[in-house]
């Protein structure tokens, strides 16, 4: 995760370093008839205030040649050599820093920081065992070690071992309770385990300890989006933008929460910023095309649909809305080719949903392509359950004679979807064979159930107006 913000956490807090003297006693002011004497500093004292000066001023080269210069009681001991180490990975020269860290650890194996400083080089490199061992090590040393407990928390919780991750962040809170890698991570668990309140909790604990530090509002929001605290989602959202305005997930985030209040206008705003500076996050294609499909622009839904498509072929839940739109635009070929696509390349860890077949076969009428049709659907039907509803709708659709008994088949279901769906189902039949009377009664009693969600009753909806509608 982000949670080290720059990557490395500088183990050592130049002011609290263990190598520091502490500060000497303020001299004794001189008399007004006594001229003042400059004080003498101790060269130690002094070498510490210049890198700390330097580090201040986010110039870690000038903090290395300050140190180099600096005239030590003790240069050799591990607590300074890992200063030193500390001093080289803020000027991004791991190797160096390895280096020594390598030498101190040669001659001092369970050295607490220098572990622990080495752990977090690693995670910036990908090596998340050598991590997790040295973090261990770094603790059975110094189980006191705030930062260490937090590193082995993030770690576990990148393992999703909640539980385990949870103690880790626990112990790290309870030496240091603003510790806000451990606030943060804790929070995370929270969300993961689904505890919504409790990760907005901590997670405000969080941004009261680091009131800048723009993710820790990206978090909370999460967690008050869970909850379903839109507007308030939003607020952090907007917080973590003016924080760190050019973060793309920042924008993607709100974008996500502005369409689940149907704010389609701010959530494309976001979508495009997002799009303009990145586009090969397909997501951001499907969610903006879900935003112009709000909005009743077919068109250019179609087109993002399209793209998140072409970049992520394998995007199986675009193929039934971009199957959709397609059909509403008449496009009835590209529709059938879409739904069958949903039909057979699916999720297989799901039951397959025998509505994608019967729209595919229907799709193929619609286009005139009656054999076709015919062919997939005798094919998909041999998978669908006997004896079902969906096996004898399968059948009318390959034998469309005498409608009576399949009519009051849908009209007997207890089931009030399955009928619905049926319902459907049964009226696009009946306009393929230019029954339009029968099919639009249909149509209206499907748009007439308000069921929301399903692609049956927003079809319905459709052909019920367009066949309701002088040419």
């Amino acid at each position: 995760m982000r949670l080290f913000l720059a990557g490395v956490t500088l183990v050592v807090i130049l002011g609290a370093c263990s190598t520091a003297p502490e500060r000497a006693p303020e001299p004794p002011q001189p008399s007004e008839e006594e001229p003042a004497e400059a004080p003498v500093l101790d060269p130690t004292e002094e070498a510490y205030e210049s890198i700390s000066l330097a580090m201040s001023l986010g110039d870690p080269e000038e903090a290395i040649a300050a140190y180099q210069a600096a005239e030590l009681e003790d240069p050799d001991a591990p607590e300074t050599q890992v200063l030193l180490a500390n001093l080289y990975v803020a000027a991004g020269d791991e190797n160096a820093a390895r280096s020594i860290l390598g030498d101190v650890l040669t001659a001092h194996p369970g050295h607490a920081e220098a572990l622990f400083l080495l752990a977090l080089l690693e995670g910036s490199s990908g090596n998340r065992d050598q991590e997790r061992e040295l973090l261990e090590r770094s603790l059975e040393s110094n189980p006191d070690n705030a930062q260490a407990q937090a590193a082995l928390g993030e770690v576990q919780l990148r393992n999703r071992q909640y539980n385990r991750a949870e103690e880790s962040f626990s112990a790290s809170l309870e030496v240091d309770p603003d510790n806000v890698v451990a606030l943060i991570g804790m929070g995370n668990v929270k969300l993961r385990t689904d505890e919504p309140e409790a990760a907005e909790e901590v997670l405000t604990r969080a941004i009261a300890t680091a009131p800048d530090y723009s993710f820790a509002y990206a978090d909370r929001s999460r967690a008050r989006a869970m909850q379903y605290e839109l507007e308030r989602a939003e607020a952090d959202l907007n917080r973590a933008v003016e924080l760190e305005e050019d973060f793309l997930w920042h924008r993607y985030d709100r974008g996500l929460v502005r369409l689940e209040q149907n704010d389609t206008e701010g959530a494309m705003e976001d979508f495009d910023w997002v799009i303009e500076r990145d586009s090969s996050i397909f997501l951001t294609f499907v969610y903006r095309a879900r935003a112009y499909d709000q909005q009743q622009n077919r068109e250019r839904a179609i087109a993002d649909y399209e793209r998140a498509i072409e970049r992520r072929p394998d995007y199986h839940p675009g193929f039934q809305p971009l199957a959709t739109l397609y059909f509403e635009e008449e496009r009835y070929r590209e529709a059938a080719r879409y739904f069958r696509k949903a039909w057979e390349e699916g999720d297989p860890a799901d039951p397959r949903d025998h509505g994608n077949a019967m729209l595919a076969s229907l799709a193929w009428k619609m286009a005139d392509e009656t054999d076709r049709a015919d062919e997939f659907i005798e094919e998909a039907a041999a998978e669908f359950p006997r004896p079902s509803l969906w096996y004898d709708m399968a059948r009318y659709y390959l034998r469309p004679g005498f409608a009576g008994g399949i009519t009051r088949s849908v009209e007997d279901e207890e089931e009030h979807l399955l009928k619905t769906r049926m319902q459907f189902y049964l009226a696009g039949q009946f306009e393929a064979l230019g029954q339009t009377n029968s099919a639009r009664e249909l149509y209206r009693q499907v748009t007439d159930t308000q069921l929301l969600g399903f692609v049956e009753t927003r079809l319905a909806r459709h052909r019920y107006e367009r066949i309701s509608t002088p040419e």
